[in-house]
């Protein structure tokens, strides 16, 4: 054979192995292509119905198809129009998403890229190096760690968890360059949006390092979080945030602010205030009397008219002190004082759940509904001493 023939046929053999996994990976994403209709739309209007999916797909709680292409296309390629509309996911899947400015969070999307594995496919494997980060599209996926067992002395696989959709993994060993400390296997057919450590770490990991030290350094001095190990450490730092109150402002409550955080005052001072439903009457004996409201809601329109809201400032919570972290807070607001600037670290409620030395907040939260004061006290000590 001579040289310019072989030449040839090493050029043919490269187009043959590109050609093989191009249908590779055309088989593998079938799962999400049979179900949608899209093929059957003419050529010239693919653009346009593209769009109008792609508006429409704001507020759905799924991505289409279309969302899924674009995630096939080089980085370069994708419009602002096709970022948007899959920001909502990530805000959902990475809670590290939050913190991030709007470009950061436009890159990040620009750079990520869309994978699917079929049932039984490990796709972590405990103690490997770290590569990406996953968000679950499509699928249900099991968590798995290899725990020794302290009478054989053998390693067994035992389960932690199954995540579904809108639930990311892989997250940690990505942020801070560790192992992986479990393994993930799909259970059915899973669609997956990946970024990659460099990606993570080119775009996001140095305009959040700053802060998450500020969490982390927060933590550390906080009482509350001294049992932390390392890793729970990093983690907490990376899934809180520090929030910034003026004087006079509105921090929680009926459903405002960070209903779902527990909250760590640094700095500044919230006073709780209590609401009330007070009703002023004249006995028979000429007395003036007060009455709290007491009644079901089926009732409370018909006495609403009778009744006045009452607002009692309760008590003050200051620097090392907490709120918010599973007490009884109904009919209780959380205001800052006067003073300048009030900062308060905000913890996940999941958080304190799943982490196992965490658990005295069964305690904090007895003590806070020991301490702070029932309505009925209040009442009683606004209108019966």
């Amino acid at each position: 054979m001579s040289l310019t023939s072989l030449s040839h046929h090493d050029d043919f053999t490269k187009k043959g192995s590109r050609f093989r996994a191009f249908v590779y990976t055309v088989i593998a994403n079938l799962p999400w292509l049979k179900d949608d209709d899209y093929i059957l739309a003419p050529l010239d209007l693919f653009d346009s119905i593209c769009t109008e999916n792609l508006l429409s797909a704001y507020k759905l709680s799924q991505i289409s198809v279309f969302q899924k292409l674009m995630l096939f296309k080089p980085p370069d390629e994708r419009t602002v129009l096709e970022l948007q509309t899959i920001e909502w996911m990530f805000e959902i899947g990475f809670k590290f998403f939050r913190l991030c400015p709007t470009e950061i969070k436009m890159a990040l999307i620009r750079r990520a890229t869309y994978k699917c594995y079929g049932p039984g496919r490990w796709i972590l494997k405990q103690g490997h190096l770290s590569t990406n980060m996953y968000l679950i599209v499509k699928g249900h996926v099991l968590i798995t760690e290899d725990v020794r067992n302290s009478v054989t002395k053998l390693m067994e696989n035992t389960e932690c968890c199954k995540l579904k959709e809108k639930h990311s993994f892989g997250k940690s060993a990505v942020m801070f360059n560790t192992l992986r400390t479990n393994s993930v296997q799909s259970l059915s057919t899973v669609e997956l949006i990946s970024i990659s450590k460099n990606d993570f770490t080119d775009i996001i990991k140095d305009n959040l390092q700053l802060q998450w030290n500020e969490n982390a350094t927060a933590i550390k001095n906080s009482s509350y979080f001294k049992h932390l190990s390392l890793m729970e450490l990093n983690k907490c730092s990376t899934i809180s945030f520090i929030k910034t109150f003026k004087d006079n402002e509105y921090v929680l409550g009926k459903g405002i602010g960070d209903v779902n955080y527990a909250h760590f005052v640094l700095k500044g001072e919230i006073s709780l205030i209590q609401n009330l439903k007070i009703k002023k009457f004249v006995d028979r004996y000429g007395n003036v009397k007060f009455e709290m409201f007491k009644l079901r809601k089926a009732s409370e329109k018909l006495y609403k008219k009778k009744y006045t809201y009452i607002y009692a400032d309760t008590c003050t919570f200051l620097p090392d002190s907490c709120f918010n972290i599973g007490e009884n807070v109904i009919d209780k607001e959380f205001m800052t004082t006067n003073v300048n600037e009030t900062k308060c670290l905000c913890v996940p409620h999941w958080f304190m759940a799943e982490t196992q030395k965490l658990k005295c907040w069964e305690f904090v939260k007895l003590d806070l509904n020991h301490i702070i004061p029932s309505k009925d006290q209040v009442f009683s000590k606004l209108y019966r001493s």
